[in-house]
């Protein structure tokens, strides 16, 4: 499914801490940042994210994530001294 982006593979945030662990498919470390603000779908599902640091690249706009054994919708990634991503629909 990957057209050269990179997986998100397990997120875990906690949410009194505001704490955010990201891992990617391929990689055996994660990104740790702070989840300056963060919104939930009804089901739970983390649907927004407001990092206080770059996690992307620059030529990066979208993490493709394959959760739970399956795949679900991405985040488009933007900013420039921070990282915002945004639940995408799946195509």
């Amino acid at each position: 499914m990957s057209l050269n982006h990179r997986v998100i593979k397990q997120i875990s945030l906690n949410e009194n801490s505001r704490d955010l662990v990201i891992q990617f498919r391929g990689s055996s470390s994660a990104i740790e940042a702070k989840a300056l603000e963060f919104k939930k779908d009804e089901a739970g599902n983390v649907v927004y994210l407001l990092l206080d640091r770059l996690i992307h690249k620059a030529h990066e706009n979208l993490f493709e994530c394959f959760l739970n054994e399956s795949w679900e919708n991405g985040f488009s990634v933007t900013g420039c001294y921070v990282t915002e991503l945004n639940r995408t629909t799946m195509v």
